[in-house]
């Protein structure tokens, strides 16, 4: 079973399953967007000692969290595997794919060159338009500098 290791500030860590963590990381991040809601929940206030209460870093962490539970980083690395070395363009191709995004385009509006990492993109993926939104928001992170490729075992840059 796989692990997602949360470390507090002060040093202190812990080990969560990845759909716990990131059900905790959703109560939190609902929280902190609309504090008007009467309480957090006693999951989501043990996972703000560690990830603190930044909607931004919550956001960041709930991503990755997912990403881990959906199994995203061995696709994104299967992507990336393929001779695309730029996380920027892998980020702006998965976007592009991502029908709800003002970006989408058609596969005729396409420069050529991009065809085939597209076509990779749409092998690992199954076309499917959630894993493909997931997987844009995990480039994203890499692409912010928020994770680096070595977070997930590959020294390259």
């Amino acid at each position: 079973m796989q692990l997602i290791t949360l470390t507090a500030p002060d040093g202190h860590r812990e080990c969560w399953e990845p759909c716990l963590a990131a059900n905790a990381l959703k109560q939190l991040y609902g929280y902190l967007i609309n504090p008007e809601q009467d309480r957090v929940s006693e999951l989501a206030q043990q996972v703000e000692e560690f990830v603190g209460n930044d909607p931004s870093r919550v956001r960041n962490a709930l991503v990755y969290a997912q990403s881990v539970q959906d199994g995203l980083f061995h696709k994104l690395a299967l992507i990336s595997n393929n001779g695309e070395r730029s996380m920027a363009r892998i980020f702006f191709l998965l976007r592009s794919l991502d029908k709800d995004t003002g970006i989408h385009r058609n596969i005729y509006d396409r420069p050529a060159d991009d065809n085939p990492m597209i076509a990779v993109i749409q092998q690992v993926t199954n076309r499917d338009q959630r894993t493909i939104k997931g997987l844009a928001a995990l480039a994203k992170l890499f692409v912010d500098g928020q994770l680096s490729y070595s977070s997930f075992g590959d020294d390259r840059r």
